[in-house]
């Protein structure tokens, strides 16, 4: 695989040409997506030896996509746990990286250029995330446009960046990490559907391998798009009852899992009244209140999401 690189002053040497690159994206509901995920990483000024998408079904992928880029499709039952770990068991023997993007994240064009720089340039760092212009899981969605349009000016106007910053645990919308600090790891598949916190589990345990960190020179927006996304009572639900259920694994702490819960209960709880138009509050809150009972009866079930 060519690698090419930045002419700019912050950048690293040129790249070492074996270095491989897998992209993996997990989608479901959403066949446009793949469409707009396809052409983002075309415009890679190092493009991946391998992209994925790990679906549930052919409605899922948009038909007739014609790319450069080497693409495979797995299909199988869905989660994102789950489509994450069939991924990993399909790209891992041929990569050295592995990014995980989310079918709504928008990178910009040096993304995979400058993670490998970081990787190459740090020998400790086992794992990843890039810094977001905006995140419309926790604001207001954006349209592909707009992201596109919010990177393009980023880009123009960003200067040297900073040193990278040590995190606890990485943003699953865009993260990457080494094939070796894998190794054996998965993904914790009884965290079910939408997987909420599947990251802060996960990149934890790589993190025992190696640092965690940020870099503000690999910048994107998250769209935060609706469709696709799992009910809002089976969502509240899991915000309760996987952050138990991860405090249990000791992944996090009591400080975390009461913060993670305070703050699903307050949130929900008060916007019930006047809810966003773009988000289920009222059945988040529902689902808060499912999770919150099962817990006082002794019962820590993240896989209940799914009968909700």
């Amino acid at each position: 695989m060519l690698m090419k690189t930045l002419a700019t002053a912050d950048q690293h040497a040129p790249l070492p040409s074996p270095a491989r690159v897998a992209v993996i994206v997990a989608t479901k509901g959403r066949p446009q997506a793949s469409t707009h995920v396809l052409r983002l990483l075309e415009k890679q000024s190092v493009q991946p030896a391998i992209t994925l998408f790990s679906a549930c079904t052919d409605a899922d992928i948009e038909p007739g996509l014609e790319t450069p880029l080497a693409v495979e499709t797995i299909f199988g039952p869905a989660g994102l746990p789950a489509q994450r770990n069939r991924a990993l068991a399909t790209v891992l023997s041929r990569a050295d990286f592995v990014v995980f993007f989310d079918d709504d994240f928008v990178p910009s064009p040096y993304w995979i250029e400058r993670c490998l720089q970081a990787f190459l340039a740090e020998p400790d760092v086992a794992g990843i995330s890039g810094a977001l212009l905006h995140d419309g899981a926790v604001g207001a969605a954006m349209s592909w446009d707009d992201a596109c349009s919010l990177v393009r000016q980023a880009e123009a106007v960003a200067g040297t960046p900073r040193p990278l910053t040590t995190l606890s645990g990485l943003y699953g919308c865009n993260m990457a990490y080494r094939v070796s600090a894998i190794g054996n790891l998965r993904f914790d598949e009884r965290l079910v559907l939408y997987g909420w916190l599947e990251d802060k589990d996960f990149s934890r345990a790589i993190g025992r391998k190696g640092r965690l960190v940020e870099s503000d020179a690999m910048l994107g927006v998250h769209l935060g798009l609706r469709s696709g996304r799992v009910s809002g009572k089976r969502f509240g639900f899991s915000q309760i009852v996987n952050a138990w259920y991860l405090h249990k694994k000791g992944v996090l702490s009591t400080k975390e899992v009461w913060s993670f819960i305070a703050k699903a209960l307050t949130a929900n709880g008060v916007r019930s009244i006047r809810p966003e138009s773009h988000i289920d509050r009222r059945g988040r809150f529902a689902g808060n209140l499912v999770g919150v009972t099962d817990l006082l009866l002794g019962r820590c079930r993240p896989e209940r999401a799914s009968d909700l």
